[in-house]
């Protein structure tokens, strides 16, 4: 039985609990009983101290309250002194309680923090008879990080403009948010450099700015630049806040600048949450090129701090051109609880930042993390396994429940896809421990695991299901699309393009053929599984999925074509509904290896078809030439059967001259 305590507030509400007979008792009142020898023990002694919590979200500690003397322990009171995020609730006694000796109540402590209350701060009061302490205090209190500015570009990155001729103007946007837990005041900004900068806020919103908690919304400042002389200028943009620990935030700016650039991502390293005593994590750290100037990293080394840090850096062979990174790996190994820090310096040829540094900090527990364990199985397969054969959509059940925890029987899975073809666009559906994936494309997935026991320790290690993806069928033709005017991938919006797939000489684009006959001689979305009969064989084809809402794939297949056969493969896009122009690629794959691909197909709008392909099939290879028939009419394609080209023929007989004999 759950009974809720209705605290007292400084205006004597009560605390009402629930009476054996279901009677509502008021405890509220001055009067306290006093026993000769009641004692009180309050379990923890001092404090409940909650980790970091999301706003939104909800944590619950427990205390217990036990009776430590040779008298009943009557417990009159339990009030809550502090802000509405927090409540409390008893688990199994009401209250008022009598407790004999060595009886305990325990009594769980809530906190569900909001924008507005985002800190527990506050005292729980517990009266009892105990003469000694006849009101007893215990903290609540909780890891919030307090207002905490984030800037991008970084101080690190700077806010570079480039080569500016004069009296033009060139724009660049500042945004800046909040990744503590507290409100950030934005009172002041100033920009320290020429009068060739300026800075706008959107709509002039005036200040002081106000960013809620955990970047849940952001300011944008734009800074122009109009320079009067073609020269570098520097200077700097300080922004003044509530942040206690960069009250002046101070990014600097380089106008014109022909001189290299280093960027550090992240600036700060920090190997969080806890990492086990006697392991060891690795985090990587990009040190990036930013200027056309070629950048020099010379060197990295450890200045300071815990020799429980070690490097490695790598893609440090030659200049790096602008947008190309060398990667730093920092491994933490601890070997005792506790916070350790360290400082490394980049050695490079920035000028600005000749000695750039990057400080790392870790924590390790002596809790031991969790392990995690993957693995995988065909959806309509009972086996299961780490490395799995399958084919394009085809249905992969996950499952995490063999991961374990030596100290822990809670676990908080966290499924991920590490790799997976280009284009892919499908993403696990995961519920707990269990979990899904659809196979949209060909090729090669990586969906990987970590958990994280109850103390908010993460898995040591990553565990991964490895997939490799190949077409059972002879031919394979693939359809993906993207759309830039829709930003959202996997939603139910998005274009309509369409694959066909046409046998030849006879065949006719968009032709469906006669139902009792199913004869059509197109493959789409009309005709998706017709019978042809070929001289020799049967060949039945079929589109497996046809794609209506964005991106694809779409689909169609063929098992043993006849021998020296020619096929025609074309996209038609159906449908824009309102997002404007696509951009197709077109793959096809023989016996599992791809073939063909043509990509950054150009589909502008509603009504566009183009054959982009011929195929001819020798008996064992298939043969490949694109086409540029272009149209943007329906009726400047439908029932139209292509001839294929002289030199088309010509090329055929080279590479299969058996079946031209």
């Amino acid at each position: 039985m759950k009974t809720r305590l209705t605290v007292c507030r400084p205006n004597s509400l009560c605390l009402w609990g629930l009476a054996v007979a279901g009677t509502l008792t008021c405890a509220c009142g001055p009067t306290l009983d006093e026993g000769a020898d009641a004692r009180i023990r309050v379990t923890p002694a001092h404090q409940v101290a909650f980790s970091r919590v999301t706003p939104g979200d909800t944590r619950t500690l427990p205390f217990v309250i036990t009776s430590v003397g040779r008298d009943a322990l009557d417990v009159q009171k339990i009030e809550w002194n502090g802000p509405a995020s927090v409540s409390l609730v008893s688990e199994e006694r009401p209250v008022p309680v009598s407790l004999e000796n060595q009886a305990s109540m325990p009594v769980s402590v809530q906190f569900t923090p909001t924008q507005d209350q985002p800190s527990p701060n506050g005292t729980i009061l517990i009266y009892s008879n105990d003469p000694d302490t006849p009101v007893y205090t215990l903290d609540v209190v909780a890891q919030q990080l307090a207002a905490q500015i984030h800037v991008v570009p970084s101080a690190e990155e700077k806010l570079l403009i480039g080569q500016t001729e004069p009296g033009l103007t060139t724009t660049k946007d500042v945004v800046v948010s909040n990744v503590g837990d507290l409100p950030l005041q934005l009172t002041q900004i100033s920009l320290n450099t020429t009068s060739d900068f300026k800075y706008a806020l959107p709509q002039n919103q005036p200040l002081p700015v106000t960013l809620a908690a955990n970047a849940a919304n952001s300011l944008t400042i734009r800074v122009s630049f109009t320079p009067s002389a073609p020269a570098r200028q520097e200077g700097s943009l300080a922004l003044t806040s509530n942040d206690p620990t960069t009250p002046i935030y101070t990014l600097p700016i380089i106008a014109n600048s022909n001189t290299p650039c280093l960027t550090i991502t992240p600036s700060l390293l920090e190997f969080s949450p806890s990492v086990s005593i006697g392991t060891s994590k690795t985090q990587n750290v990009l040190l990036t090129s930013c200027s056309d100037v070629p950048l020099v990293i010379e060197d990295v080394v450890q200045t300071s701090g815990s020799n429980l840090f070690t490097h490695s850096l790598k893609g440090t062979g030659a200049p790096l051109a602008k947008g190309e990174s060398a990667t730093l790996a920092v491994t933490y190994a601890p070997q005792t609880e506790g916070t350790h820090q360290a400082q490394f310096v980049i050695l490079n040829n920035d000028p600005m930042q000749p000695n750039a540094t990057l400080s790392v900090m870790g924590s390790a527990s002596t809790n031991q993390c969790p392990t995690a364990n993957a693995r995988g199985r065909l959806s309509t397969s009972s086996t299961w396994a780490k490395n799995l054969d399958l084919a394009p959509l085809d249905t992969v059940i996950l499952d995490g429940s063999l991961s374990s925890d030596k100290e822990s029987s809670s676990l908080e899975y966290f499924w991920s896809v590490k790799s997976a073809p280009h284009d892919s666009t499908s993403k696990i559906a995961a519920d707990g421990d269990k979990a899904s994936f659809f196979i949209d494309l060909a090729g090669n997935y990586e969906l990987c695991l970590s958990v994280q026991d109850s103390a908010q320790m993460m898995s040591c290690n990553t565990d991964c299901v490895t997939i490799q993806a190949v077409p059972r069928e002879t031919i394979h033709v693939q359809l993906v699309w993207n759309t830039p005017a829709d930003s959202i991938t996997g939603d139910s919006d998005g274009s309509d393009l369409d694959l066909h797939f046409l046998t030849l000489p006879t065949g006719t684009w968009g032709d469906t053929g006669s139902p009792q006959l199913n004869n059509g001689t197109d493959v789409y979305f009309q005709n998706r599984a017709p019978i042809w009969q070929a001289s020799q064989i049967q060949e039945e084809p079929s589109l497996d999925r046809d794609d209506k809402d964005g991106e694809g794939p779409e689909n169609v297949n063929l098992d043993k074509p006849e021998a020296c056969r020619w096929y025609a493969i074309g996209v038609h896009y159906y449908n824009d509904y309102g997002f404007g122009p696509s951009q197709a690629t077109v793959r096809i794959y023989v016996n599992g290896k791809m073939y063909f691909e043509k990509a950054a197909i150009s589909m502008t709008q509603t009504g566009v078809f183009k054959h982009i392909a011929w195929m001819f099939w020798d008996g064992s290879n298939g043969r490949f030439y694109e086409s540029d028939f272009a149209v943007t009419r329906d009726e400047d394609w439908i029932g139209l059967t292509p001839t294929v080209p002289d030199d088309v023929i010509q090329k055929a007989k080279v590479s299969s001259p058996k079946c031209f004999e």
